[in-house]
């Protein structure tokens, strides 16, 4: 017994000295949950605040106003006083999830009471994000009654101009295609060129007198039919299986599609080209493919709620930018011209990490 424990003492003493000379495995152990504990903290984020409430005041008085300041009277809403337009239009853009429509005879009503009639405020709601939405139906109501000492002041009439049942998969299942694809696209290609070098027919390959960038072009276009032929099947099963609507351009929402798939498998090569090793590549790009669409694509949590810098990161990330073409074009009937900043910063991010795996793979393989 006593031999066996001073075995083990030497190893545990040896490990330990190991430890403390490998730099990689204090930062795992000491960096790692520091990095995790700030990141997550700041990631995850349920609450809302300063939500955008356009206002469309037909009565303009003292009362009308009054209400709205009531509204921004915390930190939970931001009223912005709008004129004209469609309130459809304010939705498919996603520029809100709320619009208030202050009926003309509001203030007369306040003023004069007629057989007992209340001033009226129509409540416009974005079905599509049901948590957002059932938020504010709940808070709205809950801020005037407690203003006015729990009087019912006003009449409120609520609309959701989509889901009106505020069914949670409509709002998951566009989101899930999101991620389901660009995993998928990551996870494919991150593989081909790091294949191809531990097999050692890189060499071979690049005899034939192929260009790098006809290289990556050739890998990326099975995968993109691969990738093309997933998304039609969880397309389909959101349409068959989950009856999720879609409402958008089938056309556009094909081409958003393509133009992301490109994108993911561009990061993959990428990552195949730096990585080099099957088994590196493919632990780089679980969390390059999961992560970003999970916690930074708006998926779960809402990106207007996150710190400044990770408001910043998400813009460079093609997750983000196709979550809101999946919801738009899902639910809200959205098209090009209402998703066009979406739709060209992927198309952006697209060109870009192509390029990029060009490049590196040319520095690379030049002596």
């Amino acid at each position: 017994m006593k031999e066996s424990l001073r075995k083990i003492k030497a190893i545990a003493f040896k490990e330990y000295r190991h430890i403390m000379r490998d730099k990689f495995t204090l930062a795992m152990g000491f960096g790692l949950p520091l990095f995790l504990i700030i990141f997550f903290g700041f990631i995850i984020e349920l609450n809302y605040d300063k939500i955008p409430i356009f206002v469309k005041d037909d009565n303009s008085s003292a009362y009308s106003r009054a209400f709205v300041q009531k509204l921004s009277a915390g930190d939970l809403f931001k009223p912005v006083y709008v004129y004209g337009e469609d309130p459809v239009k304010y939705f498919e853009r996603n520029e809100t999830a709320v619009f208030i429509n202050i009926d003309k005879d509001f203030g007369k009503f306040i003023s004069y009471p007629q057989n007992g009639r209340r001033p009226q405020i129509q409540i416009l709601l974005d079905g599509s994000d049901n948590s957002k939405a059932g938020l504010v139906l709940s808070y709205i109501p809950s801020i005037i009654s407690n203003a006015y000492d729990g009087k019912q002041v006003y009449e409120i009439k609520t609309r959701f101009i989509y889901n009106g049942e505020l069914n949670s998969k409509y709002f998951i299942i566009p989101g899930l295609i999101v991620v389901i694809i660009g995993l998928i696209s990551i996870l494919l290609s991150s593989l081909t060129i790091a294949k191809e070098w531990e097999r050692g027919s890189m060499e071979l390959l690049l005899s034939t007198g192929i260009s790098p960038a006809e290289i990556i072009f050739g890998k990326i276009l099975p995968y993109t039919v691969l990738s093309l032929i997933a998304a039609v099947i969880v397309f389909t099963a959101a349409q068959i299986v989950f009856s999720v609507p879609f409402t958008g351009s089938f056309v556009f929402f094909f081409i958003s599609c393509c133009v992301f798939i490109t994108a993911c498998l561009g990061l993959g090569i990428f990552i195949s080209v730096i990585a080099k090793q099957q088994q590196l590549a493919m632990l780089i790009s679980m969390p390059a493919g999961l992560l970003p669409s999970m916690l930074l694509s708006g998926f779960v949590f809402p990106i207007e709620n996150m710190p400044l810098f990770f408001r910043i990161l998400t813009s460079v990330l093609p997750q983000r930018w196709f979550m809101e073409i999946c919801r738009g074009t899902f639910l809200r009937n959205a098209g090009f011209t209402d998703l066009m900043i979406p739709f060209l910063a992927l198309s952006g991010f697209c060109v870009f990490i192509v390029f990029l795996a060009s490049k590196k793979f040319k520095t690379d393989i030049e002596p």
